[in-house]
């Protein structure tokens, strides 16, 4: 009841886990609380035939056991950006996340100790002090951990320019500069930022922020402040990475496909049509990439020559049935083509 009041969905994506958390079968969150109900039963019956003066304390464990696994369900990310960073998530910083396992735990906790006070065990009164430690001390050292743990690094969404191929992906981090560091954070995780892998992109700005609040609002008027630590170029045509200390615009020096293709159809337009121009542009591009005979990467450059080199014949006859056999645009393609070794076979 609690998790569907507080609006969880269940484990295997329903929309409430009110009912799937009251069915105790593996195919059910329901399931989860079978461990903490057997050893809650256990106690139970246990206790009920004991006089022992251990059980005296039975009340405190108890409501000790609830308050360490409400703690623990707090959203520690969360309460961290509040008291570490200049973001401020909207709401409280206190927060349960929906872990039905310590739901089940902290409810079946809460019924002990209602039980072991009904049974009339009662502890020292000194011994209810300790309570409200025990939250205390699992916030302290989850803040002590974060704070200890070394550089934090959280990565956000990628965000697209107006230029296609162009991604800017803003990372937030507790670390000074450091360009070893930095580079040895990117290249732990081979796939992360590589445009050689990702058909989407050809250039990648990575810029390290100490600005929570620049990464949860994409600020990107703020990335040339002094929020912005450092800027990691990464550019699929050399399978470069390039770091450089604060910000750095990566995308200045470099041109993607699509805007060389514009200047080069720019620099030397052939006069006879678009379609040649854009043609001609796409050849004098190639003459400076190799070809692999096995694609293993996505290359923008790679897979535009191996489409204008492979597929030249169909092209040419395009072409010809478009101008004609002895028009001047078939001859321009042909001696332009052959030229660097291509043939309408």
């Amino acid at each position: 009841m609690i998790a569907g009041i507080l609006g969880w969905s269940g484990i295997w994506g329903t929309g409430s886990a009110l009912v799937e958390y009251l069915i105790p079968v593996p195919v059910a969150g329901g399931f989860l609380h079978v461990p903490s109900f057997v050893v809650a039963t256990g106690i139970i019956l246990i206790s009920r035939r004991s006089t022992g003066l251990a059980f005296r304390y039975l009340p405190v464990l108890a409501f000790s056991t609830l308050a360490v696994a409400l703690s623990l369900m707090l959203e520690f990310d969360r309460l961290h950006a509040w008291l570490f960073t200049d973001y401020q998530p909207p709401g409280s910083p206190f927060r349960l996340d929906g872990n039905p396992l310590l739901l089940f735990v902290a409810t079946d906790a809460f019924w002990v100790g209602f039980y072991a006070l009904t049974r009339g065990f009662a502890p020292p009164a000194r011994a209810w002090f300790a309570l409200p430690l025990v939250p205390a001390v699992v916030i302290g050292l989850s803040v002590a951990n974060y704070q200890m743990s070394g550089p934090t690094f959280k990565i956000g969404g990628p965000i697209h320019t107006s230029s296609r191929g162009e991604e800017i992906i803003m990372v937030f981090t507790s670390a000074d500069y450091d360009e070893d560091a930095f580079l040895n954070w990117i290249q732990q995780d081979h796939d992360f930022a590589r445009p050689w892998f990702d058909a989407n992109a050809e250039h990648v700005a990575v810029l390290f922020t100490n600005s929570m609040q620049m990464l949860g609002w994409r600020e990107l008027d703020k990335t040339e402040s002094d929020s912005t630590i450092a800027t990691i170029c990464l550019y699929e045509e050399d399978r470069s990475i390039v770091p450089y200390s604060g910000y750095h615009d990566c995308f200045a020096e470099r041109l993607t496909l699509e805007q060389a293709l514009a200047a080069l159809r720019a620099s030397e337009p052939t006069g006879l049509g678009t379609d040649v121009d854009s043609w001609y542009a796409r050849l004098r591009l190639c003459d400076d990439v190799e070809i692999p005979e096995q694609a293993t990467m996505d290359i923008a450059r790679e897979d535009l020559c191996a489409g204008v080199v492979r597929g030249y014949p169909k092209t040419f006859q395009r072409f010809v049935e478009k101008y004609g056999e002895n028009s001047a645009q078939v001859n321009f393609i042909s001696a332009q083509a052959a030229s660097r070794g291509l043939n309408e076979e």
